[in-house]
């Protein structure tokens, strides 16, 4: 009789130790790891011609071409944005699309994970998806706008950069901007990838980053550069992917690149 209780409490220790046991080994796999900090970037866009911030209506001289214009449409769509630290990890900010135009500077990207970052890159344009829709199936920037940014159909979709002004077709540029220019960058093999080189100064993004007040990325937009090569004399002065100036248009993209550098 006792040789059969000292079974029985043995058994019942077994159990309670395997209970104990595996009781600890569940509590150890619920561990949960603490999430990323977070904090908030953007472009601080400035819209130039040459080393003069261009407002709207304002004509200015491009000092480097010598060429004179005044911009009253400047505007060009931004998507597949990647951060990179310091380390060379990138750090890409999805679903995020912005329209610089001529007047706002502010642009807030999104979050990144927390850290020192010392370059930046990003489309000019919209991804091919992207592309295939139409303005009224979507809000906010991808949404209709005035002035258009849209080609009118999803065959040809949106208007990557739209450039609309007027200019000094005198060969000395001494006369008055009066020849009106527009010019339309789009279609899915427009899209350009702008990388931008390292920085001089980190931007350093910290959890404290917030939409009120993010870690900026500071870049000039100059549309002196973008159009380099392009007479407005003797290029037809309304060029799209879609009409017969192919030549201008080209030029013009393959400028878009070279229109991008931080500011100092």
């Amino acid at each position: 009789m006792k040789s059969k209780k000292i079974k029985l409490t043995s058994k019942i220790l077994l159990v309670v130790c395997l209970l104990f046991f595996f009781s600890c080994k569940k509590k150890d796999s619920t561990t949960t790891t603490p999430p990323t900090p977070m904090g908030t970037i953007a472009f601080h866009l400035h819209t130039n011609i040459d080393t003069t911030e261009a407002d709207s209506g304002v004509v200015v001289v491009d000092h480097v071409s010598g060429k004179k214009f005044q911009l009253n449409v400047a505007q060009f769509y931004v998507s597949g944005i990647v951060a990179y630290k310091t380390d060379g990890t990138a750090e890409p900010v999805n679903n995020a699309y912005l329209l610089k135009n001529i007047d706002q500077e502010e642009y807030i990207i999104g979050q990144v994970p927390t850290g020192n970052y010392s370059k930046i890159s990003f489309n000019v344009g919209v991804d091919a998806a992207t592309n295939a829709t139409s303005p009224s199936s979507h809000t906010g920037v991808l949404g209709i706008q005035n002035p258009d940014m849209w080609f009118g159909s999803t065959s040809q979709g949106y208007i990557f950069m739209n450039v609309q002004g007027y200019a000094d077709t005198t060969a000395t540029h001494t006369g008055n901007a009066n020849q009106a220019f527009a010019y339309q960058l789009g279609g899915n093999a427009e899209l350009k990838t702008i990388n931008m080189p390292t920085m001089a100064s980190n931007v350093v993004v910290t959890a404290t980053n917030t939409s009120a007040l993010p870690a900026e990325f500071h870049i000039i937009c100059d549309y002196g550069i973008l159009l380099n090569n392009v007479s407005f004399k003797t290029n037809i002065p309304i060029a799209t992917p879609f009409n017969s100036d192919s030549t201008t248009i080209k030029q013009i993209y393959n400028n878009v690149p070279s229109m991008f550098r931080y500011e100092l």
